[in-house]
């Protein structure tokens, strides 16, 4: 193999903690817009406290992942550390668990982008509108990875800054006008509303919205300073995902508490009628103006949906990173 040129080496060395915060939180804060429904749909009002359990479980991943980063800076992440470990056998089976990681990403991000563009075309929200526009995003996606992309860091950087400002805009309306610690003390009746097998099936779903940290150690190559530049990456984004996923469904569950329909099942809004969509089904239940809602949702509705664009895994062209591009 040829050796890159000491310039090109300089160049693809861009990325700073903003960088690698702005890449791992897009694709682990974008997991909120699908994974709060359905989490909510098993653990009723126990999915704050699922959220920070399987939250817990994520603290422990990434400070692996940080360890390992640091020690051994190349992309590859999980399939790396196992080969750097074990042997090529056992990184192999590593990153194929990878793959099937991404396929299942990128098929739940593409079947809920159209859901929260139904904000503009109803029929997107529902079959079979929603199948055929998440074939059409599957379809966008792979030949985006064919051709290659030369994404910016900063336009990424902007649009996770703003997607955390939003959730702490939603948050910071959502105690101020519906939280009601009662509300979510009555929501639990342990062994029953959830019951323990839908409690525990509940931080088990829930671990799917902490997938994506292995993103800081693929663009650990690429990135200045990766001692410092990765454990700082992945210190912020494990301090904003952990607080949100802390306080949004808490605000969602006061906005939509646990009900008990005729039948005797319990069930909330949130993992009902707004399983699809939950972030908009905060919008819709804040007790905001109608005027107000309205912007709201559009507003909220393309942000989701470009924020679950960006946080597929993305290839780069051939011999022309997607870094050296972001530094010229």
């Amino acid at each position: 193999m040829a050796e890159r040129h000491p310039r090109e080496q300089a160049l693809r060395r861009v990325h700073g903690t903003g960088a690698l915060f702005s890449a791992a939180y897009g694709n682990v804060g974008s997991s909120i817009y699908y994974a709060l429904g359905v989490v909510a749909a098993f653990a009723l009002g126990l999915t704050p406290i699922t959220f920070m359990i399987a939250g817990i479980i994520f603290m422990c991943t990434a400070a692996t992942y940080v360890e390992a980063t640091v020690m051994y800076p190349e992309a590859g992440g999980s399939a790396s550390f196992a080969r750097h470990a074990f042997n090529e056998f056992v990184s192999f089976i590593a990153g194929w668990g990878q793959m099937l990681n991404y396929i299942i990403t990128v098929a739940i991000s593409a079947y809920f982008v159209p859901h929260y563009l139904a904000v503009f075309w109803e029929p997107l929200g529902e079959a079979p509108g929603d199948i055929i526009a998440g074939i059409v995003v599957i379809a966008f996606l792979a030949a985006l990875n064919v051709k290659g992309t030369k994404e910016s860091a900063r336009f990424n950087l902007v649009l996770a800054i703003a997607d955390l400002l939003t959730q702490v805009v939603l948050v910071g309306i959502g105690i101020a006008l519906v939280l009601d610690p009662q509300t979510l003390i009555d929501n639990v009746d342990l062994g029953t509303a959830p019951t323990w097998g839908d409690a525990a099936l509940g931080i088990a779903v829930g671990m799917i919205a902490y997938t994506g940290i292995e993103t800081i150690s693929n663009m650990s190559e690429e990135a200045k300073d990766a001692s410092r530049t990765v454990p700082r990456g992945t210190g912020l984004t494990v301090l904003a995902v952990l607080g949100l996923y802390a306080l949004l469904p808490i605000v969602a569950l006061s906005a939509m508490p646990v009900t008990q329909n005729a039948a005797g099942d319990f069930t909330t809004q949130l993992g009902t009628t707004y399983a699809s969509d939950p972030v908009l089904g905060i919008v819709e239940n804040l007790g905001l103006s109608a005027g107000l809602t309205d912007a709201l949702r559009v507003y909220v509705g393309i942000l989701a949906a470009v924020i679950l664009l960006i946080a597929r895994p993305t290839s780069t062209a051939a011999g022309e990173p997607a870094t050296a591009a972001a530094a010229e």
